[in-house]
């Protein structure tokens, strides 16, 4: 509780024009504590199959194949985690999928629960969702269908947050950050997310299909057209393609799904030892299909050729490759998650989305004695708002939404520096820049170029500033004639000029240097 309302302190006094930042999110567990909202509805009436029976169901007591041409309608929940106290009003998402080869799982899951609670500390808001189950491991192409019910499971969670945020807005998230992942089947299905985005990359099997039924196949069914990616489930006037994905032992259908270096960025974890998503690529459940007569599932492709085939089109990507973890690459013990799980989802979904881009400082590093008071800026529009520190001198009238500060330097500090921390709008922490200042009355100015130009041309000069009145101003000699020119309708003071051959400067008129010495 102490560091919640040290977060929400801090935070009220960025927005109060105090200088304190606010704490980091995403790189560390910065809440404590979480809230879970339990079985919320996102998917009412989807077109279930029913178990087909038989005799490895029998002994397995898991339903391995399907009657796709008999449905039931089913509702579909998630459980929500939010940051408990927290004031962020538009926080990325990332909803996880469970495994369990579309044939078992629950989104009660203990690692995927712990997952989304571990992840709700750094500050993102996390559901684990139910999906459609029902897998047919006898039948290639139906087994396909199994995967696309699943793809638009998740993506009808997508468009119930994108639904929430553009009407009631009850869990403050922002509909361009929506992530999904999971493990397993759970990472096809996030995968097939990102990847599978167009009508005509959907599997001929998940359109009207005729599937064999009684006794050998002796007569056909007619199995239905599951319909488009977003034509299952709510809100369908929303996409439910998310923004990025991460993927704990999954796969794709094909790497050609992977078409533009614009596709979704991607986070993958994968152990080369796992044998039941192939790391590479062939079939799932590789280890026991040899002992199941009938079994025939299609060929798929692991992490290892998703990653190659990210890096051909310039996806950005993250490959996390073990040798010893199996299939469950991120559970460590029956209680635990590995301890790089969390910290490599989060660091990657806050490096590469939420972290504001580098910026810099322009102003004065040599300031004269005589002008203390001076105003530096930096990049606008690339951050919500600015964390200044100083050394050696005061902030003056300091607003951290704006992208300038103006600092009174000292004239007796032994050491002056300017520190700027920039924040997105999702409080992610950017990368700090400094400047150190100097103060003196009187420094040497000396143009380095050997081509004309202005004074004011940023890197021409030494100093990337005016003259000031206490500037020796040098301007060495040259091979061929350069003349440097200060700006129009400006006068200009500075303590002594020294000309070497070849070189002139020049003042445009109506213009007027004045030498103080």
């Amino acid at each position: 509780m102490k560091k919640i309302l040290l977060y929400l302190v801090l935070t009220l006094n960025i927005f109060e024009g105090k200088a304190q930042p606010p704490m980091n999110r995403y790189t560390a567990a910065l809440f404590p504590n979480v809230t879970e909202t339990t079985n919320v509805l996102f998917s009412t009436n989807v077109p279930q199959p029913v178990p087909g029976g038989g005799f490895y169901e029998g002994i397995t007591g898991y339903p391995l194949n399907v009657n796709e041409y008999e449905t039931t309608n089913v509702n579909l929940y998630m459980n929500i985690f939010r940051p408990t106290g927290d004031t962020l009003s538009k926080r990325p998402v990332a909803i996880i999928c469970f495994g369990g080869g579309f044939i078992t799982g629950s989104k009660d899951h203990w690692s995927i629960r712990l997952l989304a609670q571990e992840l709700a500390k750094r500050g993102f808001v996390t559901a684990v969702i139910d999906y459609r189950l029902g897998m047919n491991i006898f039948d290639e192409a139906l087994s396909m269908r199994a995967v696309y019910r699943g793809i638009q499971d998740g993506r009808s969670a997508v468009r119930f947050f994108k639904a929430d945020a553009a009407g009631a807005n009850i869990y403050k998230v922002d509909p361009d950050q929506i992530y999904i992942g999971g493990h397993s089947a759970g990472a096809f299905i996030a995968t097939h997310n990102a990847y599978l985005n167009l009508e005509s990359e959907r599997p001929a099997s998940t359109y009207a299909w005729t599937q064999s039924c009684g006794f050998l196949g002796w007569y056909t069914c007619n199995c239905p057209n599951l319909g488009c990616l977003d034509c299952a489930g709510n809100n369908q006037s929303q996409s439910g393609h998310a923004k990025a994905v991460f993927s704990l032992a999954g796969a794709l259908g094909f790497t050609t799904y992977m078409q533009t270096a614009n596709d979704p960025i991607i986070s993958m974890f994968h152990s080369q030892d796992d044998d039941t998503v192939p790391y590479n690529s062939g079939q799932p459940f590789g280890s026991v299909s040899g002992f199941i007569v009938g079994f025939d599932l299609p060929i798929v492709y692991g992490s290892l050729p998703m990653s190659q085939r990210a890096a051909f089109l310039g996806i950005p990507y993250q490959f996390n490759s073990y040798t010893n973890r199996g299939h469950s690459v991120h559970e460590e013990t029956s209680s635990t998650l590995y301890p790089d799980i969390v910290p490599g989802i989060s660091n990657w979904f806050f490096t590469k989305l939420l972290k504001p881009a580098a910026h810099t400082i322009s102003g004065k590093i040599n300031v004269c004695s005589s002008a203390l008071t001076q105003t530096y800026t930096t990049q606008s529009g690339l951050a919500k708002y600015y964390h200044w520190e100083v050394t050696g001198g005061t902030l003056v009238n300091y607003n951290p939404s704006l992208n300038y500060v103006t600092v009174n330097w000292s004239n007796t500090a032994t050491s002056r520096s300017l520190k700027l921390t920039p924040y997105s709008k999702w409080d992610g922490k950017g990368d700090q820049v400094t400047i150190n200042v100097n103060v003196a009355d009187s420094f040497t100015n000396t143009w380095t170029a050997s081509t004309s130009g202005q004074w004011t041309e940023t890197g021409k000069w030494s100093l990337a500033m005016v003259p000031e009145p206490c500037h020796h101003v040098a301007i060495p000699a040259q091979i061929s004639p350069v003349e440097v020119t200060l700006q129009s309708s400006q006068t200009y003071q500075i303590k002594s000029l020294t000309l070497g051959n070849n070189a002139k400067l020049t003042v445009k008129q109506p213009g007027n240097l004045i030498l103080q010495n």
